[in-house]
């Protein structure tokens, strides 16, 4: 089978070889990649039929032409930021001017399964826990913008909510619980918890397992079956990222879940209780591996005395990133997608 033809085009040749770069280290030699920049090649190019999975070129060169071409996916680079569906819905406009990976997202993820072609193995599903020291950090607020905002960037999402009192729907257009045929799915077959609970899973923008509304223990069921949801979600292969909220404490089952996830965002604020608790767990466990563990600092607030920073954690346990205090309270899983931090953090794993 021949690879798949990526054409990109733009008179601009500083922009045209950042593009260029991002899609040889991306692609290496799964795609024939065709670079022009010169008007008069772009119109020999394309004067006889052309083939292409993806043909991106700059708005200001005229595209009419392009649409008589067989293109599975062409990209209009605009350098206005409202962006989507154009009058053709075979065309897509694009901002030129996004981070360059979010941009190689936006130009490749429809095209992804051709891309991925002849690879020897699929990606795998990572699995992304968020964890405090204790309650009231926001944890839940960036795991749901962060599913959001990942869903955004059309990565496939299941976001899982593992603590006692679950209010996530709070930022979900539903706010109902999961239905009790749910909490029979669950219990009907202990090693094929995901297959039976499928059926009852939702999906805004990100999937999502709706919440318990009441305690594991009215329900008769153990803290275990989030592991063997996980397990069963990330072996289906459905998902690019499983995203677990994970509540503060220290029994093993808590601990079993951050162990078997692939990244670790520690939760911390800047206030001294915060820092406090934060030394206190970091005594109880071992976070030393950095490519693991990260420390996300939330409600962020420049103007105000930073504990975390004067303290020892700052020197073995570097904030890796840092999300602002938002200025109005958020409602929506939209509204939480759009901060700066969040979208910050989502550039790690696009």
């Amino acid at each position: 089978m021949s690879k798949p033809l990526i054409v990109l085009v733009d008179t601009d040749e500083s922009y045209l070889a950042t593009l260029e770069n991002k899609f040889l280290v991306e692609l290496g030699d799964k795609a024939e990649l065709e670079i022009i920049s010169d008007l008069q090649y772009y119109e020999q190019f394309f004067s006889t039929p052309v083939t292409a999975e993806i043909v991106v070129v700059d708005e200001k060169i005229d595209t009419h032409e392009l649409q008589k071409h067989n293109i599975q996916n062409l990209f209009v680079l605009s350098e206005s930021k409202e962006t989507g569906g154009t009058e053709n819905l075979a065309v897509s406009k694009v901002f030129k001017y996004l981070g360059i990976r979010e941009l190689y997202n936006e130009l490749t993820y429809k095209s992804a399964a051709r891309l991925e072609e002849g690879e020897n193995s699929e990606r795998s599903t990572q699995v992304i826990a968020l964890y405090s020291a204790a309650g009231g950090t926001g944890k839940t607020s960036l795991s749901v913008g962060l599913a959001e905002c990942l869903a955004r960037k059309h990565k496939r999402i299941l976001y899982v909510n593992t603590e006692s009192v679950q209010e996530f729907s709070f930022y979900l257009k539903d706010k109902s619980g999961m239905p009790n045929d749910g909490y029979r799915a669950i219990k009907e077959d202990a090693t094929h918890i995901y297959q039976n609970i499928r059926f009852f899973l939702r999906k805004e923008n990100f999937t999502y397992l709706p919440p318990f509304l009441s305690t594991l223990d009215a329900r008769n069921l153990s803290f275990d079956i989030y592991a063997k949801i996980i397990s069963g979600a990330k072996e289906s292969g459905e998902y690019d990222f499983i995203i677990v909220d994970i509540e503060a404490g220290y029994e093993q089952s808590r601990i079993q879940l951050l162990q078997e996830a692939d990244k670790v965002m520690l939760i911390t604020m800047q206030d001294i209780m915060s820092t406090c608790k934060m030394e206190y767990m970091m005594h109880c466990l071992d976070f030393r591996d950095r490519e693991k563990y990260m420390v996300i600092m939330n409600r962020y607030d420049a103007e105000t005395e930073n504990a975390y920073l004067q303290s020892e954690l700052q020197t073995q346990f570097p904030v890796k990133e840092y999300v602002d205090k938002a200025a109005a309270a958020l409602e929506t899983a939209e509204q939480l997608a759009g901060l700066d931090g969040i979208i910050k953090i989502s550039y790690m794993f696009i």
